[in-house]
This record gives C-alpha cells, sequence and structure tokens, in this order.
C-alpha cells in the first residue's frame, strides 16, 4: 500500500508579512511526506521573492508558480490543486498558523476511518499585536459523521485552514475549486460536494490558529450581507447537484429559510426595514413554521428587554 502524502495549498497575495511563519508551521509538521504549492496572485510586495528565498532552502518541498494577473482565491486555488501530488489535500492561507502535530493527527484519522473523505480540527482566533486568543463562537452539534444536512442548514461550520481532505473523494463528483463569482466561497461548495457522499470526521483539539489583523477576508466577507451570498451558493450548489434536493428532504426549505431569516436581521440592523421584510416575506413562503417561530421570538425578546436607564 503506498504511503500517504500530503500537498498543502497556499494562495498567496501580498502577504509578505506573515507569509514566512505560515511557511514555518507547514514545514515543521511531522507524519506523512509533505509538499507545499503556493501559488502567487501577481503580488506587488515580497511574496514571490519570499517564496523563491523559501523553494531554495527547502529544495523539493515547495512548489511555485507566478500569476501574471491577479485571478481571485479559488482560481488560484484550483491552480494549486493543478500542481499539487499528494493523496491528502490541506488548505493553508498566508496569514495563519498550523500548531505542531496537525497532520500526523489527522492522517491517524483517515487511516483509521476509510470511509470519511474529510477530517477537521479545532481552532483559535488570535489577535494579530497580542498574539492572545480571542473570544470567538464556535460551532455547536454535529460536525462529524453525514452533515449534509448541518452544513446546509446552519452555514459552513468547517475552518478552511483546518481540513486534510482524501484527494480520491474528489473524482467521482470532479469536486475542485469553483470560481462561482461570490467573494470566497469555493470551499464551502466543495465541503458541500463531498458531504453528499461521504462523513466527515471531526477532532476536538486545537490545531490550528487563525489570524484576526482587519485585514482579513473575512472583514471584507462581513461588510455586507453575507447571508444573502450563503443563498445564492446554496441555490448553485441545489442546481448543480439536483439530488441533494432528495437527500436534504425538509432540510432544504428550512435551511433556505434560516439564512433568509438572517439576511432580514442584518437588513434590519442596519436600518433598511422594507429589504428586511421583503428577506422575512421569503423565509416565510419557504418555511412557515419555522419563520412563525423565529419571530415570535423575536418579538419576546423585545418585549422583555430591560429597559434602559
Amino acid at each position: 500500500m503506498t504511503e500517504p502524502s500530503v500537498s498543502v495549498l497556499m494562495a498567496c497575495r501580498n502577504g509578505a508579512r506573515y507569509l514566512g511563519e505560515a511557511l514555518d508551521s507547514a514545514l515543521a509538521q511531522n507524519g506523512p511526506e509533505l509538499e507545499v504549492v503556493a501559488v502567487d496572485d501577481k503580488s506587488t510586495d515580497g511574496t514571490p521573492e519570499l517564496l523563491e528565498r523559501y523553494a531554495r532552502a527547502h529544495l523539493g518541498r515547495i512548489k511555485l508558480a507566478f500569476n501574471d494577473r491577479q485571478a481571485g482565491i479559488p482560481q488560484v486555488r484550483a491552480r494549486c490543486l493543478e500542481m499539487a501530488e499528494g493523496s491528502l489535500i490541506c488548505l493553508l492561507d498566508q496569514d495563519d498558523l498550523w500548531l505542531p502535530g496537525k497532520i500526523g493527527r489527522q492522517a491517524e484519522v483517515l487511516a483509521s476511518e476509510p470511509e470519511v473523505a474529510l477530517v477537521h480540527t479545532a481552532y483559535e482566533v488570535f489577535d494579530d499585536k497580542t498574539g492572545r486568543a480571542l473570544p470567538w463562537q464556535q460551532p455547536i452539534g454535529d460536525q462529524d459523521g453525514w452533515v449534509l444536512r448541518e452544513l446546509f442548514v446552519e452555514g459552513c461550520f468547517v475552518m478552511s485552514g483546518t481540513v486534510m481532505i482524501r484527494r480520491e473523494a474528489l473524482a467521482p463528483r470532479k469536486l475542485g475549486f469553483w470560481d462561482l463569482g461570490l467573494l470566497s466561497y469555493d470551499d464551502y461548495m466543495l465541503y458541500l460536494g463531498l458531504a453528499l457522499d461521504f462523513p466527515f470526521a471531526y477532532v476536538d483539539e486545537v490545531l490550528f490558529r487563525y489570524r484576526r489583523h482587519g485585514a482579513n477576508l473575512t472583514e471584507e466577507l462581513f461588510a455586507d450581507n453575507v447571508h444573502l451570498r450563503r443563498v445564492a451558493l446554496l441555490r448553485e450548489f441545489l442546481r448543480r447537484f439536483p439530488e441533494a434536493r432528495t437527500r436534504l428532504g425538509r432540510a432544504r426549505r428550512e435551511g433556505l429559510a434560516a439564512h433568509h431569516l438572517a439576511a432580514a436581521a442584518f437588513e434590519r440592523a442596519a436600518g433598511r426595514q422594507a429589504a428586511a421584510a421583503r428577506y422575512a416575506a421569503i423565509a416565510g413562503a419557504l418555511d412557515p413554521a419555522a419563520t412563525e417561530q423565529a419571530v415570535k421570538g423575536y418579538l419576546k425578546r423585545l418585549l422583555t428587554r430591560a429597559p434602559k436607564r
């Protein structure tokens, strides 16, 4: 039996400030043989030079490519995947960190559970300036097993930097990183596709650190109504994989209603009452009972809110 090998996909752009730490955290991992596959997306800082310096210092362990025009994260990740040779695929953003033992621990899980396509782990969020861990709402409920319903209804609770994917699991549906015309979410579509056919595994151990520094993609993602992007992504998932409708059953309407309600709450908080009413009405049409319960809960919170002094 061929020993597994790991390919770490890194989409890089203007990340010279943090990239060295990310590379060091990957190259220091124990466990299976590991290669870093990094594609620079037309950086304007010292990222290309830093990558070349690391490639010279770690001969045979780092593969590089340089885009002559900016393509965006999904296309960069797709190029990384094309270049990768490993049987196990991981993602690591240029500003994040892996903790020691991550790769070895996940490879053990996949070796012992051959039916599993993806294993992800617990993580912590830390402040770039202080290095201290920050409070962060962690996912709740089932994070392993057959998680298609949870991914559809609750949203993407899988942090991309924590994943290890069995590459052969991508083949049946020819899954990859697709440019959906949305900001990010190429990984979310991939996880949904995998969840159609395979269970996931979860390691309840912090093996990844997500850096907050004010210029994260997350900041841009949440600057407007991210819930509408989720709705667009989920509808595209159902279009590409129509069998998911049957697999999801009632959860299809439940999930779309929940995300429309979240979109309505965002618009209401932003003072756009007409838009809020429109998305709430869509939610009501999709899942009347759940929407009515959510609205009653909201009204109850308003009525029981302590008066201001």
